[in-house]
């Protein structure tokens, strides 16, 4: 199992290439690259300047023997009563499949669609997913989808596959030649599951992919493990259990944001060290 982190704060503070060379110093062997940039209609990676810009970041890496492994879509996928922005980004999220394929990436998380105030709308979400067929031939790239929660009245909502069951619905109706499933573990317990839970539903059949980090139940705060309510012993025995052989991928990054920037080689360090305490964990 390989220890994976994002770009996302890295990349906005400091640029890709920088992050590339701080996530890659910091000892991990993967890297999740972040393209929620993709959601500005004036990001270079949507112009032609994208093959250039992209080579150059992954030959960065290839001088660190760091591999792209990972890869998160813009979103929100699609938003109610704006045919613009959803038009739109169903061209930004084709061009980051492009992209993913570029850079040799094996899984990018593409977020299901959680218009519906409660559950999974799985009509609605099969036919988005097998819009984005064609792309994962051509790009040779896996879509991930993941664990979403809402927000109403005050109290945190289970949309799409927030339920084990729902989840595993869905990935049941995608198929797992093309498609796959990230765990969100921070998600779980928003919405009152345990990560086990959904772990022990998806099984190794179609969980290949985590976004890892903690939180207090209360807030989608990002934070390292550790630093919040999860129970990490449960989560990473139910991983051990199902013979788990995908990354441990961090999406964690709010701990970076009161960091200087001085800091922040630092600061990947010792979230390349909880990785490997949480591998410790996996028996």
């Amino acid at each position: 199992m390989r220890i994976v982190t994002q770009t996302d704060a890295l990349g906005r503070r400091l640029g890709d290439r920088a992050a590339v060379e701080i996530i890659a110093r910091a000892g991990f062997g993967g890297i999740d690259y972040s393209m929620f940039p993709l959601k500005d209609p004036k990001c270079l990676l949507l112009g032609d300047e994208m093959p250039a810009i992209i080579d150059e970041l992954k030959e960065t890496a290839a001088r660190y023997s760091i591999p792209f492994t990972q890869a998160h879509a813009p979103f929100p996928t699609m938003t109610r009563d704006d045919e613009d922005y959803n038009k739109f980004v169903f061209t930004a999220i084709v061009r980051s499949l492009e992209i993913a394929g570029r850079l040799g990436v094996e899984n990018i998380v593409v977020h299901p669609i959680s218009l519906a105030p409660q559950g999974t709308d799985f009509d609605l979400n099969y036919r988005f997913y097998q819009r984005l067929v064609p792309y994962i031939d051509e790009y040779g790239v896996r879509v991930c989808t993941e664990n979403m929660w809402g927000h109403r009245d005050g109290h945190f909502t289970r949309t799409a596959c927030a339920s084990p069951e729902d989840f595993r619905q869905l990935c049941e109706m995608l198929g797992a030649e093309r498609f796959g499933a990230c765990l969100d573990i921070g998600h779980c317990g928003l919405v009152g599951f345990k990560a086990s839970e959904l772990i022990r539903a998806l099984g190794p059949e179609y969980l290949v992919a985590l976004h890892v980090h903690d939180n207090d139940h209360n807030s989608d705060a990002h934070i390292f493990p550790f630093h919040g309510k999860i129970d990490w012993a449960d989560t990473m025995h139910a991983l051990h259990e199902i013979g788990y052989k995908g990354d441990l991928t961090f999406e964690a990054d709010n701990s970076l944001l009161s960091c200087p920037d001085s800091f922040l080689p630092v600061a990947e360090r010792h979230l390349h060290d909880i990785g490997l305490a949480l591998m410790d964990m996996m028996k």
